[in-house]
């Protein structure tokens, strides 16, 4: 009798786990086919404020800047922000009737801020001159449409250098110096 109860505990373990192990293997699988579906893997914070930008981009002839608004995120401080912009920049414009100036794979890769002598310095990844489509023309719009951008969202920053993986560089494309900080208000 003994042997009996035991046997009886036995298998009503054995269907119990069988049970579960239909569960686990067959219906929850299931689930999302009866529109239960599962929450994200991963959830993003997106921030809600977002700072109005003006870029500028060249227009069809590469005869003048044409601008176009922007919405970028308002977080960090001006190093931040000023990066922001320039990746805005860098990624082209919106419009068909605009053109970036900017070579493939130019990148911004960091930006400092000096208060003291009102310098942005922005550091751009090598492609930005090993990349360069050449011609004074491109190399111009390239630097004015930097300048013209910090300088319409910027009113703080005076000066910009430019700086390829954290040097001075003598030069874009040979034709314009940017070797030394260039005033925002002044560039030509």
């Amino acid at each position: 009798m003994i042997r009996t109860e035991l046997g009886k505990k036995i298998i009503i373990v054995l269907i119990a786990i069988a049970v579960i192990l239909l569960v686990v293997f067959y219906l929850i699988p299931r689930l999302g086919d009866l529109g239960i579906e599962e929450g994200p893997p991963e959830v993003r914070r997106v921030s809600e404020e977002t700072r109005s930008v003006t870029l500028y981009f060249v227009n069809e002839n590469a005869d003048r800047l044409l601008t176009e608004a922007r919405e970028i995120p308002a977080e960090g401080g001006l190093e931040a922000q000023l990066s922001g912009v320039v990746r805005e920049l860098l990624q082209g414009p919106d419009d068909d009737d605009k053109f970036s100036p900017f070579p493939e794979g130019a990148a911004i890769l960091q930006a400092f801020w000096v208060e003291d002598t009102q310098t942005a310095y922005l550091d751009f990844s090598r492609a930005l001159v090993t990349n360069h489509h050449g011609g004074s023309t491109t190399e111009y719009f390239t630097i004015s449409t930097i300048l013209k951008t910090i300088g319409a969202n910027f009113p703080q920053v005076r000066l910009v250098q430019f700086l390829v993986d954290g040097y001075p560089v003598e030069t874009l494309a040979g034709h314009y110096a940017v070797d030394e900080p260039l005033d925002v208000l002044r560039w030509r």
